[in-house]
């Protein structure tokens, strides 16, 4: 089964819009990594996600490689980085 790692982020005070981008493009910039099939990224278009304004779907090849991903060096580097400028939700599911 595939697995979809879910990442919701609300930006924190003063926090730039290109900031927000520049995330994103950091979020794409994980395709290389072991195990990722896909990467989607998009600014949230309705208010019914508890304040979160950008969004990231990556799908993972299946619950196996999502432990080796969250460990992976260039994953901890965006994480951070989507750390030091929003406020991270992440969600897990097998499909």
């Amino acid at each position: 089964m595939a697995l979809l790692h879910m990442v919701w982020m609300a930006p924190k005070n003063g926090t730039l819009p290109e900031q927000m981008e520049a995330a994103l493009d950091a979020i794409r910039g994980l395709a290389h990594l072991p195990g990722v099939t896909a990467i989607d990224t998009g600014l949230n278009l309705t208010d019914r996600a508890a304040g979160a304004t950008h969004g990231a779907l990556i799908t993972l090849r299946d619950r196996d490689t999502l432990a080796p991903y969250l460990a992976h060096p260039d994953h901890q580097a965006v994480g951070q980085l989507l750390r030091d400028i929003s406020t991270v939700t992440v969600m897990d599911i097998e499909v």
